[in-house]
């Protein structure tokens, strides 16, 4: 085999390995389906704390996609409620690309039950 088809292999493999990589890799818990995410703090609910998720943004100088990262910090606290007993999660703050703070309610939401 050709040195030049030996490194163009190795460039092939590692880009397959660099789109793997940027891939959803977020575990979701049982129950996390049901978390609703609200924009406004609703009315009649029971605080439940508040979470602080961070994902990376960026996968060996690959920025990954702002949606695949807010999908990612999203099932992270959505998963994070699901062990609190919550059902409903608001984004407060988002200080940097990667990182965000959910408050997290319990809320009479009888058909979740």
């Amino acid at each position: 085999m050709s040195m030049k088809k030996i490194i163009l292999n190795n460039a092939f493999l590692f880009l397959i390995l660099l789109i793997n990589g940027c891939a959803k890799y977020v575990d979701v818990k049982d129950g996390s389906e049901k978390i609703l995410l609200v924009k406004e703090r609703p009315a009649d609910c029971v605080s439940r704390g508040k979470v602080d998720v961070s994902v990376l943004a960026e996968i060996a100088y690959v920025e990954r996609s702002e949606e695949a990262i807010n999908q990612d910090l999203l099932q992270l606290a959505k998963n994070s409620a699901v062990s609190v007993r919550a059902n409903t999660i608001i984004k407060s703050k988002s200080p940097k690309p990667g990182e965000a703070t959910f408050t997290m309610y319990k809320c009479n939401r009888p058909w979740t039950k």
